[in-house]
């Protein structure tokens, strides 16, 4: 079977270079520029790779039309959640029982995809694997994590996706109601991608703040409060704990949204704290959420270019 990556960013081009290493086929679908022809021409470069060691992988094809790619029964989604709806062309790759599974960042996503190929059609998810682009083709590895997804339409069986990744060399979980992932990764983002964003810090540097820590802390205790309007029950401990965690699993890690800055893109704040915001009940409503949202909307509109 053929895996489709639509978006091969860090992350995209991660768990592309996982996938290959486990002997399965990967196409990638891309917007065209200087990273779609190294991904082309020279493939993968995944830096400091398991071992330390710098190793590079080849897709069987890279294109930014999809006329050069062939049917595929998986696509994986990891664009920016406000370009989900530029992935309309691969609609033709999809085989009749195939799936497009969103690991994107953020909120909206699955909505998005649900009204381009069918509820019925659509799987969403988490992933916690971590990389940094550092040249065109080429990442640095952030720490190795896991997948947690689920239909998007209750009811329907979509554990073969799991079945699939786990034999392609991904850490996969698959549940039948995937909410509660998608809020708990929500919260570590929202506590996360904004602060790396606004002070410039990689995870290690997160982990090692006493004020960026008690801020995400805050942050996180809000995102909690709106899963709990949003029918979703978490509890911030456990929330905490697994943030915790990720940050020293990834401590050499540059959040996507601090990749963003860097790079002079728009960042994911509509659909990252934006989501939270989505659930208050008043202008005064998670204070510190409506702070971070607000700065990283001054950045994006005075972003150069």
């Amino acid at each position: 079977m053929t895996v489709t990556i639509a978006g091969c960013g860090a992350l995209g081009s991660l768990l592309a270079a996982r996938i290959l290493a486990g002997g399965e086929r990967v196409q990638i679908f891309q917007r065209a520029g200087a990273h779609l022809e190294a991904l082309r021409t020279r493939g993968i470069t995944v830096e400091a790779d398991r071992g330390g060691v710098s190793r590079n992988y080849q897709p069987s094809a890279a294109s930014c039309d999809t006329r050069d790619l062939e049917p595929s029964r998986l696509i994986i989604v990891l664009v920016k959640s406000y370009h989900t709806g530029d992935i309309l062309p691969v609609r033709d790759l999809l085989t009749s029982d195939g799936v497009v599974l969103s690991l994107q960042n953020g909120l909206g996503n699955a909505e998005t995809l649900a009204g381009l190929f069918g509820e019925e059609r659509v799987a969403a998810g988490v992933s916690t694997y971590g990389a940094y682009r550092t040249a065109p083709g080429t990442i640095h590895w952030g720490g190795d994590g896991f997948i947690v997804f689920g239909p998007y339409q209750r009811g329907r069986d979509m554990a073969w996706i799991g079945e699939y990744l786990r034999a392609a060399g991904l850490n996969a979980d698959y549940q039948e109601d995937p909410r509660p992932a998608i809020w708990k990764k929500l919260g570590i983002n929202a506590m996360v991608n904004t602060c790396a964003a606004l002070t410039r810090m990689g995870n290690g540097e997160l982990l090692a703040s006493p004020p960026v820590l008690e801020l995400m802390k805050k942050l996180g205790k809000e995102t909690v409060a709106a899963a709990g309007r949003a029918g979703v029950n978490l509890d911030f401990e456990e929330l905490w704990a697994l943030h915790a965690e990720n940050l020293e699993r990834t401590a050499a890690n540059r959040p996507s949204m601090l990749q963003d800055i860097e790079a002079g893109r728009q960042t994911e704040t509509d659909a990252i704290s934006g989501g939270v915001l989505g659930y208050a009940r008043s202008d005064e409503d998670f204070p510190c959420t409506r702070t971070v949202h607000a700065l990283l909307k001054a950045l994006d509109l005075n972003r150069p270019g």
